[in-house]
């Protein structure tokens, strides 16, 4: 008998119970469904925790975060030599450091002002390590800066409003407060306090915009810093007298104000990236700063753990859904049962006129496997409807218990190929083993009882 054949007969018997084998297939559907569903929420939810850590960090970023042991009046910070260490890594790419300026610092701009927060930085190493701007261009003199994209956004005129006047509901100025123009080509000042001799005084440093920084990726991030060269850090320094310009305060003891004023102090960097040349080079560098003595972090390392708790999840999460398809097999046994009962007298037809066992049980384990593949098909379209309505009703129901929009799209449930693939083959190994059974028992029928209708 050909395979067209073959396919035609099952057609044929299957269409003579129509109810059964409807409710057969209805059961594989809702199995397969509730497995794919079951596990996208562990795919999906995977999928969002790590785009939200890829979003804003860069997965060829090492952070250097200090040293983790160090001699008797050794700097445990991360100074110019550990830079220079760093950037004779091999597969280096660049080394970004930056000096947060330890003071309350002020932007103006004609009339309008704000606080901000100032940091030194290296721009040809920024450069290299990815800072990526909005617009203009890079700085190359000492009173060059780059803007922080939001700080235009901060700029207002003191007129004696309170924040709740001042402020919106995502905590920037009012438009109508605003400085409304960029700031790009522009000469802001940015003004330092100090105590000196009882007295709060402040100086003011002209600044000329020449880049404004690219936009946050996280739309409630805003940015306002600016970034300055480190010739405009120390000349903050020779003002304030201090190490990276911190401000003396009154309730500080005589000892903490000289050591903030040790100008022999070695200069450390409170911010520091060693960036790889790709990512398979991040573990190898890891490695090296790990068996230095320095503390790092890196978005790989969180990304591996992360893995490894999804993996156990979905794990779970399949086998739970696989039940539902175990389930779903007794009803496929059942009806493979029926249905060489039902077809006796038909088997002993076949085996009369010549028909191969082997042939015999290849039709019952085709019809079977046709079971499990059309009930694999109704389930995955299911599947994909159910997938599709938990993310739209998601943000709603956040919406409605939370009385806020969230900030970012989630998508709790994403169904990958290769799970709709996983589980249609599952689905139709489970119908085929279900149906193995009762096909050895068709091609053990006698023939004489079989056309005597006799079992």
């Amino acid at each position: 008998m050909k395979w067209k054949d073959r396919l035609n007969f099952i057609r044929q018997n299957m269409k003579k119970n129509k109810s059964r084998v409807f409710m057969t297939i209805l059961a594989t559907a809702i199995g397969c469904a509730f497995l794919i569903v079951l596990a996208s929420v562990g795919f999906g939810a995977q999928r969002f925790i790590v785009n939200d850590i890829m979003q804003d960090r860069s997965i060829t970023e090492i952070q250097v975060q200090g040293k983790r042991a160090v001699e008797e009046g050794e700097n445990p910070g991360v100074t110019k030599a550990d830079i220079e260490k760093f950037e004779e890594i091999e597969n280096v790419k660049a080394v970004s450091h930056k000096i947060m300026v330890e003071n309350e610092t002020t932007v103006q701009y004609e009339g309008y002002s704000t606080q901000s927060s100032a940091r030194a930085v290296d721009f040809s190493a920024e450069k290299k390590a990815g800072l990526n701007l909005s617009s203009g261009e890079m700085p190359e003199a000492d009173n060059e800066v780059i803007v922080g994209y939001h700080l235009n956004q901060y700029l207002h005129k003191e007129e004696g409003l309170t924040d709740e006047e001042l402020y919106n509901e995502e905590g920037v100025v009012k438009e109508k407060y605003q400085l409304g123009e960029s700031l790009l080509g522009k000469t802001i000042q940015m003004e330092v306090r100090q105590f000196k001799d009882g007295e709060m005084v402040s100086e003011t440093f002209p600044l000329e915009v020449v880049g404004v920084a690219e936009e946050p990726a996280r739309d409630w991030q805003k940015d306002r810093d600016v970034f300055i060269s480190s010739a405009m850090l120390t000349n903050i320094e020779s003002f304030t007298g201090t190490t990276n310009g911190q401000m003396i305060r009154p309730e500080m003891s005589e000892e903490e104000i000289n050591s903030i004023q040790d100008a022999e102090q070695e200069r450390t960097y409170q911010q520091v990236n060693v960036i790889a040349s790709n990512m398979e080079q991040v573990e190898s560098i890891s490695q090296t700063l790990k068996d230095d003595g320095y503390h790092i972090y890196s978005v790989t390392e969180e990304l591996d753990q992360i893995n490894i708790v999804f993996a156990v999840v979905k794990t779970g999460l399949v086998i739970v859904g696989a039940i539902a398809l175990l389930i779903a097999s007794i009803g496929i046994f059942n009806t493979m049962s029926m249905a060489v009962t039902e077809r006796t007298q038909d088997i002993g037809i076949m085996k009369a006129i010549g028909g191969h066992p082997k042939m015999i049980r290849s039709i019952f384990l085709m019809e079977s496997g046709y079971i499990g593949l059309m009930g694999a098909i109704v389930g995955v379209i299911v599947a994909y409807l159910i997938s599709f309505a938990i993310n739209q009703i998601l943000p709603i129901v956040i919406q409605q218990v939370f009385n806020e929009s969230p900030d970012t799209v989630i998508q709790l449930s994403y169904i990958p190929p290769y799970l709709v693939l996983l589980c249609v083959a599952l689905s139709i190994g489970v119908a085929m083993l279900s149906g193995m059974k009762p096909a050895k028992k068709a091609t053990n029928i006698d023939v004489l009882r079989a056309l005597r209708r006799d079992i």
